[in-house]
C-alpha cells in the first residue's frame, strides 16, 4: 500500500541529502554538510557552493518532493521528467551534482539511496547505468526505516548524543609494519622519528603493480607527514626551531652519496644534516648499488629498511589509520577500507585535520555566552592547543550542561603541620565530578620518557579521572605511546582524540610490546638481515672468460695488459703507459671487454659516459673531469673506462670547437699525465679513432691499443650458443640448435655478408636471438597461459626461426667502417695485424 504525504514527511534528513530551502525565494536547493541538533548547514551549487544555515523545519528532502509527484502522477518539473523523457545525468544534475563532464558513480549512487529512502525505485529503462540511460521513477511499497539503512550509509557523521565517548583501537599491525618495516623495530623508528639525527628510510619495492600503483606514494607521504609533526616533539631551546627537511629521490641517490660530487648542489642528494628524512624506494635486485652495505654503514644516523615485498597489497591497516587520524574510527571497517584508496586518504585525512581545528569556532561563542570562563589560556599556547581546549569546553557542557569548567585549575596540598602549602599540579580543564583534563598538542614536550613523567603521571590524582587530550595526528608517529599510557592509566584515565563533530573517542588501552624493541642475538640478525648483499650478474664484474668469442682479442688482453698488470714488481723499473684504448666498429663489445680487465684484475671501476664528463655551464667540463680523475686517483685498485672517449677528447683542430670544449680536452690532458705517474689504469673505448686529438692518443696516454674487430664465423657461434645459454638461466626450459647446427646456419650468412661487404656486430646477433626467442615462445604458449604470465612451457627455439631473424635482422659494420678500421689498425698495431684482420672480411669466396 502506498505511503501517505504526511507519513513521508517524517523522511530523516542525513548528510549528503539534497533539501529544497522552502522559505527562501525561487526554493534553491542544498547539500546537507552537517548536523547539530535541528540546525543544519547547507552547501548551495547554484550559488558559488556558499554556505548557509537553516533549520529543519525550514527545508524539505528533494526525493521528497519527486516522492510526491510520481505518487499524484504529476510533473516535477519542466527541465526533469520522471517517467523516461530524461537522462540519469539529468537527474543527478537536479540533486546538485556536477555532471556536465562525467558522472560520478558516487553521486548517482547517493542519489539512489535518497530517492529508496523516500520510497522511490530507479530503474534505467535501457537497463545500463551510464549517463545518457533513460530512467523511470517506480513507487515501492513503503518508506525505509533509516534504521534499516546499511552502516555505511546510515547518518555517522551527524552529531553523535552526548554522553560516554566511543572507543577504538590502534590497526594491528601499526603503519610501519604494515608497509613492511621489521616489528622488532617499529618503536626505534617512532623514536627517531622525533630525534635531531638524519634518517635514511628505504623502501624495497614489490614485483606486483597492484602494490605499486599505491605503495611508494602512500608510504613517502604517510613518512612526510608524520615526521613533520614528530619533529616538533623535542623542544630545541630557544629560538624559532629549524625546519625540518624531507628528501625524497630515486635510487640514483644512493649510488652518489659515497661519491660526493663539487656539483652536488646541482640537484638532489641525500642530506646527512641534522633533522632531515630521507626517502628512497628501489627495487632490491634491480636498483640498489654495489656497495649498499658500506653506505648503510657510514651513514651518520638511523637507517630503517621497509621491505614491502612481502606485504599485502591493499594497504588496510594504513587506510584504518589514516580513517581515525581523519576524525571518522567508525569508518575503518573492512566493507569501508576496501573501498578507499590509501593514497586519497592522505590527503582526506590530512583536510579533515585542518577542518577539525576550525570546527570548535563553529559554537565557540555560544559556550562562552551560557557560561563564561574566568581563565582559559595558559601562557604560551598554540593555537591547536587553545582549539582542543575549546572543542572539549563544548563536548563537556554537552554531558554536562550545569558543570562548571576551570580552565587552568592549580591543585595546593598541605605539606607539613604548620599548615604550609605548596601548589604540586597544575590541569588544564578540572570539572567535578568528571575529573581532570590535560590537553596536550605533543609540541615541545619531548623526549617520551620525560612526557610520561611530567605531563601524565606527575598530575594524576589517585582516585580522580584523569584524561591526556591529544590532537589526532598525534596518532601518526606516538600512536602506540598513547594507547601504553592509556594501559598504565587504567580504568580511572583515558587518552582522548577529537572526532567529526564535538566530540571525542577513547584510544583503547595497549601496552608496548617486549617485541617491539627488542634487541636480536648477532647471529640470527644475520641471518635475517634485509642488508644482505644480493649477488646479481649486473653487481659482479665480467671476467675475460665471461666474454663470448672474440678469442684473439683476449689473447692480446692477456699478453699486454693483465700480465704486466699482475707483474708490477718485475716492471717497476720500466716506463709503461697507463692508458689502453679499445678501437673498432660499433656494437662489437669494446665496453664488455674494458670491464673484464677490471674484473680480471679485481679493481673498482667507473663506467662512464660522455655525459659524466660534460656539464651543462662552462667550466663545469673541466670540473667534472678532475672529479672523476680525483676519485681514482685517491686509493689504488681503481680504474676509470671512458666510453665514446671521441665525444670528449676530440681534435681541437676543429675550427667550429667550442673553447670549453678545448679547455675539457686540455684538462683531459692533465688528468691522464697524474694518473700514469700513479700507475692507475684508464680504459678509452671509441668508433672513431682518427676524430680524437693526437695528444690524447700520443704514446705515454694511451700507449696500448687494442683493435675489436667485429666477430668471424667462429667466435660468432660462440657469441650466439652464449645468448642461448642466458636465456635457460632461471629454471626457464628452452631447447635450442647444438653449436654443429649454429655453425651450419651462420656459415652461408658468413659467405653472403663478405660480398655485401655488410658484417654482423655482436649486438646483431644478440637481437636475432631475442626476436627467434620471442616468436617461439608466442607459438609455444597458450592464450590461457599468456594471460596468466605462465613461464612453466618448454620453449622451442627452431632452426628456422633462429636462421629466419639472422637473416632477416641488420648487419650493422659496413663496408666504410671496415676500411677505417684497417686504416686503424694498420697505423696504430702495425700492418702485420691490420693484414690478419683483413683476411677475414676479403670477399674471396662466393655465397652458393
Amino acid at each position: 500500500m502506498p505511503i501517505s504525504r504526511n507519513e513521508a514527511s517524517v523522511m530523516k534528513v542525513l548528510i549528503g541529502d539534497t533539501v529544497v530551502l522552502k522559505q527562501q525565494t525561487g526554493n534553491p536547493i542544498g547539500i546537507v554538510t552537517r548536523r547539530n541538533g535541528n540546525t543544519l548547514t547547507v552547501r548551495l551549487p547554484l550559488q558559488d557552493n556558499t554556505l548557509e544555515r537553516v533549520s529543519r523545519s525550514d527545508v524539505e528532502p528533494l526525493a521528497l518532493g519527486m516522492a510526491d509527484a510520481r505518487r499524484r502522477q504529476a510533473k516535477f518539473s519542466n527541465s526533469l521528467s520522471l517517467a523516461g523523457q530524461s537522462s540519469l545525468a539529468e537527474l543527478v544534475k537536479a540533486f546538485g551534482y556536477a555532471s556536465d563532464v562525467k558522472m560520478q558513480r558516487s553521486s548517482l549512487g547517493n542519489v539512489v539511496r535518497q530517492l529508496e529512502r523516500a520510497g522511490l525505485e530507479v530503474k534505467p529503462t535501457t537497463g545500463n547505468w551510464d549517463r545518457y540511460a533513460p530512467f523511470v521513477l517506480g513507487l515501492r511499497d513503503a518508506l525505509i526505516d533509516p534504521s534499516d539503512i546499511e552502516e555505511d550509509e546510515a547518518d555517522d557523521a551527524a552529531e553523535p548524543e552526548p554522553g560516554l565517548p566511543s572507543s577504538f583501537a590502534l590497526p594491528q599491525p601499526f603503519w610501519p609494519s604494515a608497509l613492511g618495516l621489521s616489528q622488532d623495530r617499529e618503536v626505534a623508528f617512532l623514536r627517531a622519528l622525533t630525534a635531531p639525527e638524519p634518517i635514511l628510510a628505504l623502501l624495497y619495492l614489490p614485483d606486483s603493480r597492484s602494490a605499486k600503483d599505491w605503495l611508494q606514494a602512500t608510504w613517502e607521504a604517510v613518512m612526510g607527514w608524520a615526521y613533520r609533526a614528530a619533529q616538533r616533539f623535542i623542544r630545541t631551546g630557544s629560538g624559532e626551531p629549524q625546519a625540518p627537511d624531507v628528501v625524497r629521490g630515486p635510487p640514483t641517490l644512493l649510488h652518489g652519496y659515497l661519491r660526493p660530487s663539487v656539483l652536488a648542489s646541482d640537484g638532489p642528494r641525500l642530506q646527512d644534516k641534522s633533522r632531515t628524512l630521507n626517502l628512497v624506494a628501489l627495487r632490491r635486485d634491480a636498483d640498489a648499488p654495489v656497495d649498499l652495505q658500506r653506505l648503510l654503514s657510514a651513514w651518520p644516523g638511523p637507517v630503517f629498511e621497509f621491505d614491502a615485498t612481502a606485504i599485502a597489497s591493499d594497504g588496510t591497516p594504513v587506510s584504518r589509520l589514516l580513517l581515525m587520524v581523519g576524525g571518522n574510527p567508525e569508518k575503518a571497517t573492512d566493507a569501508v577500507v576496501a573501498e578507499l584508496s590509501p593514497l586519497k586518504l592522505v590527503l582526506w585525512s590530512r583536510e579533515a585535520c585542518a577542518h577539525g581545528s576550525a570546527q570548535a569556532m563553529n559554537s565557540w561563542g555560544e559556550t562562552l555566552k551560557r557560561a563564561p570562563l574566568s581563565r582559559f589560556k595558559g601562557s604560551n599556547e598554540s593555537a591547536t592547543a587553545l582549539s582542543l581546549k575549546a572543542r572539549l569546553a563544548q563536548w563537556v557542557g554537552l554531558r554536562s550542561p550545569d558543570a562548571e569548567l576551570e580552565f587552568e585549575h592549580s591543585r595546593v596540598e598541605v605539606v607539613d603541620e604548620e599548615g604550609a602549602t605548596q601548589e604540586v599540579t597544575r590541569t588544564d580543564l578540572h570539572v567535578e565530578g568528571l575529573g581532570s583534563f590535560e590537553v596536550e598538542t605533543l609540541a615541545g614536550s619531548g623526549p617520551m620518557e620525560s612526557f610520561y613523567h611530567r605531563k601524565i603521571f606527575s598530575r594524576r590524582k589517585a582516585g580522580e579521572a584523569f584524561s591526556l587530550v591529544v590532537p589526532s595526528e598525534a596518532l601518526l608517529w606516538a600512536g602506540p605511546f598513547l594507547a601504553d599510557i592509556a594501559h598504565h592509566l587504567g580504568d580511572e584515565g583515558a587518552v582522548l582524540v577529537p572526532v567529526a563533530g564535538t566530540t571525542f573517542a577513547k584510544l583503547e588501552p595497549r601496552p608496548l610490546t617486549e617485541s617491539a624493541s627488542e634487541v636480536k642475538d648477532p647471529e640470527e640478525a644475520r641471518r635475517e638481515s634485509t642488508i644482505e648483499k644480493v649477488e646479481r650478474d649486473v653487481d659482479r664484474l665480467p671476467g675475460l672468460d665471461d666474454v663470448a668469442g672474440y678469442t684473439a682479442v683476449k689473447q692480446r688482453i692477456q699478453r699486454d695488459i693483465i700480465w704486466p698488470e699482475r707483474r708490477g714488481a718485475l716492471l717497476r723499473n720500466v716506463s709503461r703507459a697507463s692508458g689502453i684504448l679499445f678501437f673498432g666498429p660499433p656494437g662489437c663489445g669494446k665496453s664488455l671487454l674494458a670491464r673484464a680487465i677490471a674484473g680480471e684484475l679485481e679493481q673498482e671501476v667507473r663506467l662512464l659516459s660522455p655525459s659524466d664528463l660534460r656539464g651543462p655551464y662552462v667550466g663545469w667540463g673541466s670540473l667534472m673531469i678532475r672529479e672523476q680523475f680525483d676519485w681514482v686517483v685517491e686509493q689504488e685498485k681503481r680504474m676509470l673506462v671512458l666510453d665514446e672517449l671521441d665525444a670528449v677528447a676530440r681534435s681541437r683542430r676543429n675550427g667550429q670547437m667550442h673553447s670549453d670544449e678545448k679547455a675539457d680536452v686540455n684538462e683531459l690532458l692533465v688528468q691522464l699525465d697524474r694518473a700514469g705517474r700513479l700507475r692507475r689504469i684508464i680504459v678509452g673505448t671509441t668508433n672513431f679513432l682518427g676524430a680524437l686529438d693526437e695528444a690524447v692518443i700520443r704514446s705515454g696516454r694511451f700507449g696500448r691499443y687494442v683493435p675489436v674487430p667485429p666477430p668471424d664465423l667462429e667466435e660468432s657461434v660462440e657469441i650466439v650458443s652464449y645468448y642461448l645459454t642466458r636465456l635457460g638461466r632461471g629454471g626457464q626450459r628452452i631447447s635450442a640448435p647444438s653449436d654443429t647446427e649454429l655453425n651450419d646456419i651462420l656459415a652461408p650468412l658468413f659467405l653472403e655478408n663478405r660480398v655485401n661487404q655488410r658484417f654482423f656486430s655482436g649486438s646483431d646477433l644478440e637481437a636475432a636471438v631475442t626476436e627467434s626467442y620471442l616468436r617461439c615462445a608466442q607459438q609455444a604458449a597458450s592464450l590461457e597461459a599468456l594471460a596468466s604470465e605462465s613461464n612453466e612451457a618448454v620453449v622451442h627455439l627452431t632452426r628456422d626461426a633462429l636462421a629466419s631473424a639472422l637473416e632477416g635482422g641488420p648487419r650493422s659494420v659496413s663496408a666504410h667502417s671496415i676500411r677505417r678500421f684497417l686504416r686503424e689498425t694498420q697505423r696504430h698495431c702495425g700492418a702485420g695485424l691490420a693484414d690478419i684482420l683483413a683476411q677475414r672480411f676479403e670477399a674471396n669466396e662466393r655465397a652458393s
